[in-house]
């Protein structure tokens, strides 16, 4: 289901410079729990991240977790359902070289590494943070070229 924002590029330009710094904080502390509690990629990912140009893919790692925490309250969470709004509940999230994937949908695993490849090519989280945040306003989530980039290459060819 698409979902676009549509705000106008000065608008979303001004509410990601806003946003990003506070999102890129918490992204910056949830990837250095991940990197402390996670686990090494399994081969064939290892290989994958390689092949998309990760430098050091061996320090991405990876933790299960039955609900991926997000970077706003509960309490707001809630307003968006009940105002019916698409209300994002991954089931992967990509936070530099950190992975949060709830169990079960560990084929999503090669989507992150493309957002792992994104995080390293914008500068790190805070580049990419203002990038994905300013493309989420202006064209939704699913429209956002990041996302786009990472549907499309974020598949393992088959053995």
């Amino acid at each position: 289901m698409n979902y676009p924002m549509g705000l106008p590029a000065g608008i979303s330009s001004t509410l990601a410079d806003g946003i990003a710094p506070a999102v890129a904080r918490w992204a910056a502390t949830q990837e250095r729990r991940i990197l402390k509690e996670g686990q090494p990629l399994e081969a064939d990912l290892l290989s994958f991240a390689g092949a998309l140009g990760i430098s050091r893919p061996d320090e991405i790692r990876v933790m299960k977790v039955k609900r991926i925490p997000l970077p706003v309250p509960d309490w707001m969470m809630q307003i968006g359902r009940m105002c019916r709004l698409p209300v994002f509940a991954p089931a992967g999230m990509a936070l530099g070289k950190g992975i949060y994937v709830v169990p079960g949908y560990e084929s999503s695993l090669p989507h992150e590494l493309v957002h792992v490849m994104q995080y390293e090519r914008e500068g790190g989280i805070a580049g990419f943070m203002n990038l994905y945040l300013r493309q989420c306003l202006e064209n939704g989530y699913p429209g956002s070229e990041l996302e786009e980039e990472a549907r499309v290459k974020g598949w393992l060819p088959s053995a």
